[in-house]
């Protein structure tokens, strides 16, 4: 698929990141028929089982992304200065962010409305759809921000502001020499109690409405989660011993969301998220280290369009699922022909679209192609 030498990245956290990517577009495909209602296409009614597995991708997949983020971010500091970084962060993260609101959004809000559902930074509320054209509609989305929306692009949005609120850390970091020092047992269990005091003391993760004015719990936790993963960066040690306690933290998870199904949103359901997603976070890094793939052009290939798939994903996810929800199949046909239908067109949008021109890849958040690279 490609022509470039075989990368040598880590692996394991390639992997994780093309795992969190493809779970994405499956937990928007599974919102179809959530409980949750604040999305903009729903089935007539829920569906239980894809609530429970919604529920298991984002207290996992999401905090996975900000510690993901924040290991990358202490590594692009050992190569770049602070100013460098920040530049990089405005075209990678905040360019795409705004090309997404101007160009994605305009179809994924008329989508919305045509379903008579209205999601706006402010709140959720039911609808009667339009009674004018998609290019009236378009006229007013690009003149009243109140019609806007940054809909999944929320994440670039936090992301960006973490990178640059945690900066004067993440540069502490980068220029300590890493620590090869192993801690105890105990030492890879303390990050879930920090997560279960801070969510439960903040009162976070219900309910979850990303306009940043109202949502500081939420960003206070994201914020400890790209800190852990700098963290990570920075003590190679830690690492050793998330490998040999994978399986105990994965245990860990399991209970925690248990619990939190149980208990729902409350103190002890707050506590219960907590313990769920460093488990299953502090798991998966140490089962994907301790089992890390090959080194191999298809994960490279895959791992570059992580970024592009996050951004551009979400139309054809909605596009499929009006239109699979019109033929009345059940909600296991629809879901996985929504997640396994988006993913395809998404790749090849991608791979024939995006990679091989200079202006997509930069508009998705992609560095410039290598000199000589062939696209594949």
């Amino acid at each position: 698929m490609a022509t470039s030498p075989i990368s040598r990245r880590r692996t394991d956290l390639d992997l994780l990141r093309v795992v969190a990517c493809i779970g994405i577009v499956l937990a928007h495909a599974l919102l179809i028929y959530a409980a949750e209602p604040r999305y903009h296409v729903k089935s007539a009614a829920p569906w239980a089982p894809a609530t429970i597995l919604y529920e298991i991708f984002r207290v996992a997949i999401l905090p996975l992304f900000f510690t993901l983020a924040g290991w990358s971010a202490v590594g692009a500091l050992r190569r770049r200065t602070p100013a460098r970084f920040l530049r990089e962060r405005v075209l990678r993260v905040l360019l795409p962010l705004f090309a997404g609101i101007l160009l994605l959004g305009p179809v994924i809000k008329w989508i919305e409305l045509q379903q008579g559902r209205d999601l706006r930074l402010g709140g959720f509320r039911l609808v009667t759809p339009p009674d004018y054209g998609f290019v009236a509609f378009l006229g007013r989305y690009l003149t009243r921000i109140d019609t806007m929306t940054w809909s999944h692009l929320w994440f670039l949005a936090y992301l960006f502001i973490i990178s640059v609120v945690t900066l004067p850390a993440l540069r502490w970091l980068a220029a300590r020499p890493p620590v090869a020092e192993v801690p105890g047992r105990l030492a890879v269990y303390l990050p879930a109690v920090g997560f279960a005091v801070l969510i439960a003391g903040t009162g976070g993760y219900w309910p979850f409405l990303p306009n940043l004015a109202q949502d500081w719990a939420n960003m206070l936790w994201f914020i400890a989660c790209f800190g852990l993963g700098a963290m990570l960066a920075a003590w190679p040690g830690y690492e050793t011993r998330l490998r040999a306690e994978a399986w105990g933290l994965l245990a860990l998870g399991l209970v925690g969301f248990i619990v939190e199904l149980w208990l729902g949103p409350s103190t002890l359901g707050r506590i219960a998220v907590g313990l769920c997603a460093w488990g299953w976070i502090g798991g998966g890094l140490g089962i994907a280290g301790r089992y890390p793939p090959p080194p191999s052009r298809l994960l490279d290939w895959l791992g570059e369009a992580t970024m592009p798939v996050y951004v551009l994903h979400h139309i054809p996810v909605l596009l499929l699922g009006v239109w699979l929800l019109a033929f009345g199949w059940g909600p296991v046909s629809t879901i996985l022909g929504v997640w396994l239908g988006a993913t395809a067109i998404t790749l090849l949008v991608y791979r024939f679209c995006v990679r091989p021109f200079a202006g997509p890849r930069l508009l998705v958040g992609m560095p410039p192609a290598s000199p000589g690279a062939r696209p594949g």
